[in-house]
């Protein structure tokens, strides 16, 4: 078993560590937050119950997860480290110049950045051959899916040993052949949201029809066939014959999105403000955080029994 060092216990770091904890590892999660490190154990414990852990076992995994506002006592003696703080350039490497002052050079240290390059992380370390792209998907004690991606000065043996550890979990790993931003999941995922928002500026429809249309059609076979297996299903002729009518038509945008920019200049910011794309009332962020979790898990269940 190995010594975890996580650095952020939000909501990333926290998963990460039931993730491995559940498996029998040692994790000791850094946060300068008080606030954040202040209800770890109820968010813990939360996702303990939501994997359905028996009620004996939670306290053992509970055993072997600690946390610190002390980055020194959180790194000491770890045998890898990981990285799950905000996705901005510059606190990626604050905190990566701070891990490399505690830990030594062989110690591996994995990000769980889901958008930014690797490679860019590592530009600010002192040894970024010891740096892997291990990207969890929220939430991590539950979604099997960790994408490994190497930095194009990784050490290759660094990047087999994270892809080995976390089959030994359970999960199901992919590891990608060069460093892409955003990997292969939120590429994919925010190409659908990129002409989501093409369409609202293009006064199509509204945001509720567009939700309405992906969890009435396509969304419900997605868990089962993947776009290029359902490209074979229905035949590729078929398929170049979709694209050639239709990639023209669709969005190219890079920078601007006046749908999005618009709510944003006006501060509306989504759930947090009680308005965005849709309007959030009292109950719909319950609503929606106790959908997401259900359709994780029924579509897990509905995986699991087509396997056996």
């Amino acid at each position: 078993m190995a010594l975890f060092g996580i650095v952020g216990a939000g909501l990333m770091g926290h998963g990460i560590a039931v993730a491995l904890a559940r498996a029998g590892h040692h994790t000791r999660l850094h946060d300068p937050d008080p606030v954040v490190l202040g209800d770890l154990h109820d968010r813990v414990g939360k996702a303990l119950e939501l994997t359905g852990t028996p009620e004996p076992a939670r306290a053992a995994v509970l055993d072997l997860i600690s946390a610190t506002s002390d980055l020194d006592s959180a790194l000491r003696q770890a045998d890898v480290v990981v990285e799950a703080v905000p996705e901005r350039m510059a606190v990626k490497h604050e905190v990566m110049a701070s891990v490399e002052a505690v830990v030594p050079a062989h110690v591996p240290i994995w990000s769980n950045t889901s958008v930014l390059s690797i490679t860019g992380i590592g530009a600010g370390m002192r040894h970024p051959e010891r740096l892997v792209g291990v990207h969890w998907w929220n939430p991590p004690h539950l979604i099997p899916l960790v994408e490994i991606a190497p930095g194009d000065a990784t050490n290759t043996r660094l990047v087999h040993e994270a892809e080995e550890l976390i089959l030994s979990l359970g999960k199901t790993a992919v590891r990608l052949h060069r460093d892409v931003p955003g990997f292969i999941g939120n590429r994919l995922q925010f190409a659908l949201v990129r002409e989501a928002l093409h369409l609202l500026d293009e006064g199509v429809c509204d945001a509720q029809t567009l939700d309405t249309v992906v969890r009435a059609s396509f969304g419900l076979r997605l868990a089962a066939v993947g776009p290029m297996e359902n490209a074979d299903y229905i035949g590729l002729d078929l398929t170049r014959s979709i694209l050639a009518n239709l990639a023209p038509h669709l969005s190219t945008a890079t920078e601007s999105f006046p749908a999005l920019d618009k709510l944003l200049t006006d501060g509306h910011r989504g759930r947090a403000t009680r308005q965005g794309l849709l309007t959030w009332t009292d109950h719909r962020d319950i609503d929606v955080a106790g959908r997401l979790v259900d359709g994780i898990r029924r579509n897990l269940a509905a995986t699991e029994a087509a396997v056996r």
